[in-house]
C-alpha cells in the first residue's frame, strides 16, 4: 500500500538541555518560540547537538518525525530565527 503524502513542516529548533531521561528543545512557532520535551531517542547518536532541524512528515494514517542537526546552518539560524538562540 503506498502511503499518501498531505504534508512537510521543517522546523528550526535549539537544544536546551538533558532532563532526566528527556530532551527539552526549543522549538520556532511562528515569530517566537516554545520549549518542549522530547523522549530520549529523538537526539539518539548525535554528539552534543546544538542547532537542530525537526521534520514532520504527515499523510493519510501516519505521522513521521525527524531530527538533524543543523549546526552547519548557524549563518541561518542568526540572520532568520535569532530568537531561538537567546
Amino acid at each position: 500500500m503506498e502511503k499518501e503524502l498531505h504534508k512537510i513542516h521543517i522546523i528550526p529548533a535549539k537544544f536546551i538541555e538533558k532532563r532526566e531521561e528527556k530532551y527539552l528543545i526549543r522549538c520556532l512557532v511562528g515569530e517566537d518560540y516554545e520549549d518542549r520535551l522530547f523522549e530520549s531517542f529523538s537526539l539518539q547518536e548525535m554528539i552534543n547537538p546544538n542547532l537542530l532541524l525537526i521534520g514532520i512528515i504527515s499523510g493519510v494514517g501516519y505521522i513521521q518525525i525527524n531530527f538533524a542537526q543543523a549546526d552547519e546552518f548557524e549563518k541561518l539560524f542568526k540572520k532568520h530565527w535569532n530568537v531561538l538562540l537567546k
